[in-house]
């Protein structure tokens, strides 16, 4: 017999003899025998980490059960390397920004960074003894998922699911690009709180102010609290509760801004939070999500004080050019100094970043495409119904967030490296003219559309659309892919090449990308093929570092696996895995190895 086991030696050549020989290869099998796995294309944005040890095992776990029964199982593996993610990798792997290179150019570096960490993906995977089926694999950026993602986005606009609008925006000042609600995240932030005084104009009954005292010396000013002076030269109104008797005879009337003196209306709206600040509030475009509703509600002028880099506008004057950060110690100094600074004080609040990056959003008017669903939201969420759900409480999750939404889906991203829609416009009434079906994958900015003058108006001359699909428009249609959805120009038809795969029996995922993935993918399978896209949901949770914050390849806390099966034997970690209660976060320690 042989000596002591050696996991050096041994393991490695059964992982190659496991791939080389296709062992857990997919057949076809007998329908009724089928279990198809719609596993997560992890992120091509850093090396994985033990979280991804943690969920590919779990998968890996049912994969196996499944062949033990003699089940046919589907078990593929993708790489989502296309979007944000992928190109803030390039540009810190070769210290290079995107700005200073043609958009092919761009694409071409992204496509070299993520080939490489893609090989690491591919050997880490292996690594683990997962069952993976390595004749099945797909990257969301290859030509094949391109003309998927791209038939998807015909399919919904022509069913009128899709709309083009130049809105407020969610943006992304660092990223300059726009980015949807579910990519925004809370966090804790100091700033000042800074009561500032208004001067008013005109009272509701018409009347007006006597004398010309300073405006924290006369009973003719009223405060404004608020942790963004930056925002003054964006104040369009300000708003009282109905409720706020004391300030009930402002209502009608007319302020002053201060140090940028326009005149704004006075305005009564219950959205008005009256246990914050002064109970009066200004309304800037824009601020948050109630300055949109209220810009919409009362048609209110906009003022564009912050452009797509974050940087003030010519409408700030003299702060014109310094960053918000700058102009807001550079305004309260000026407050302060004029006599309109009442009082400043510390204060730490939640606000909204980019969950990419990490700055704080902004809400600016920029021309976006979207996906309707708030009008749907109740289909969505039977939709989940009809789905098991293993932890069963993760259900609530995806309820919540439903529950929450107040955007439709912007699917648009200003950025290089991604899947283009197939869109042309008019050069002269702006008629969208969209790609065949036949042509697919296309490059608007490099592919001329196939009619050759508008149908409109006969303009023979045609603009690109210059923006790119948010990653997750392109994530969300995993079942579709594995299940080769097309579209038949013969028959006018889509198709499945393999329809015995779909609605998958599971869709394992972390909790973290309930919102993001699994929510956009019963949206997007839901409204081609008018199905659930999953029998069953298995929600894992998140393995934390030492200090019990969830691993990240943005946060830079990751432990990567090789390190740890250099020392362990795999066996040992998958055990590990296995030791844990589904839908639960949980610490990793390396004594528990």
């Amino acid at each position: 017999m042989e000596g002591a086991y050696d996991p050096e030696a041994i393991e490695p050549r059964w992982q190659e003899t496991w791939v080389e020989e296709g062992t857990y290869a997919y057949g076809n099998g007998d329908a009724d025998t089928q279990y198809t796995i719609d596993t997560p294309p992890p992120t091509v944005s850093g090396n994985l980490h033990m979280g991804h040890l943690y969920q590919f095992t779990l998968q890996d776990f049912v994969a196996r059960f499944h062949r033990m029964h003699d089940d046919a199982v589907y078990f593929p593996f993708g790489y989502d390397d296309n979007g944000i993610a992928s190109e803030r990798l390039t540009e810190r792997e070769l210290g290079i920004n995107h700005g200073d290179f043609s958009r092919r150019e761009f694409q071409e570096k992204c496509r070299d960074v993520c080939e490489d960490y893609e090989r690491g993906f591919t050997e880490d995977v292996q690594s683990l003894a997962v069952s993976v089926d390595w004749n099945n694999t797909y990257k969301t950026i290859q030509p094949r998922v391109q003309r998927i993602s791209q038939l998807s986005f015909l399919d919904l606009y022509e069913q009128g699911r899709e709309y083009r609008q130049r809105a407020p925006t969610i943006w992304c000042p660092d990223c300059e690009t726009a980015i949807s609600q579910v990519e925004q995240e809370d966090q804790r932030k100091h700033t000042s709180f800074n009561d500032i005084a208004f001067e008013i104009v005109e009272y509701g009954d018409g009347s007006t102010p006597e004398g010309d005292a300073g405006p924290g010396e006369t009973g003719d000013a009223f405060t404004i609290s608020t942790t963004r002076p930056e925002l003054l030269p964006a104040c369009v109104s300000v708003f009282v509760h109905p409720d706020d008797d004391e300030n009930q005879h402002l209502v009608g009337g007319t302020a002053r801004v201060p140090l940028f003196g326009q005149e704004v209306p006075i305005i009564e709206d219950d959205r008005v939070d009256l246990e914050t600040g002064s109970g009066i509030v200004m309304c800037c475009t824009f601020g948050d999500q109630t300055d949109i509703e209220w810009y919409q509600a009362y048609d209110l002028d906009l003022r564009i004080a912050i452009d797509e880099s974050g940087t003030m506008t010519d409408l700030a004057d003299e702060y014109e050019g310094l960053s918000t950060a700058e102009a807001r110690e550079a305004i309260i100094e000026d407050l302060d100094e004029a006599g309109y600074l009442l009082e400043s004080r510390d204060h730490e609040h939640a606000v909204q970043v980019h969950e990419r990056c990490e700055v704080e959003v902004e809400y600016l008017v920029t021309e976006q495409w979207y996906v309707e669903i708030l009008d749907r939201t109740d289909e969505y969420l039977e939709a989940g119904r009809q789905m098991d759900w293993y932890p069963e409480k993760m259900f609530s999750r995806y309820e919540h967030w439903i529950d929450g939404l107040e955007w439709d889906w912007c699917i648009s991203r200003q950025r290089d490296s991604g899947i283009p829609f197939p869109v042309w416009y008019c050069a002269d009434c702006g008629e969208v003219i969209l790609a065949d079906r036949g042509r697919l994958p296309v490059e608007p900015i490099e592919d001329e559309p196939s009619v050759e003058a508008c149908p409109e108006c006969g303009c023979q001359a045609f603009e690109p659309e210059t923006d790119v699909f948010d990653t997750w428009a392109t994530s969300s249609l995993t079942p579709l892919i594995n299940a080769g959805w097309d579209w038949d120009s013969e028959t006018e038809e889509y198709t499945m090449e393999r329809e015995q795969l779909y609605p998958f029996t599971l869709r394992p995922q972390g909790h973290d990308i309930i919102s993001f993935w699994l929510f956009h993918t019963v949206v997007k399978c839901y409204e081609h093929t008018g199905e659930v896209p999953f029998e069953n949901v298995m929600i894992n949770g998140m393995v934390l570092d030492e200090n019990r914050e969830a691993m990240s390849k943005s946060k830079g806390n990751v432990i990567p696996p090789r390190e740890v099966l250099a020392e362990f034997p795999v066996d040992a970690a998958r055990y590990w895995a296995a030791g844990t209660s589904i839908g639960d976060d949980f610490p990793y320690r390396e004594g528990d190895l």
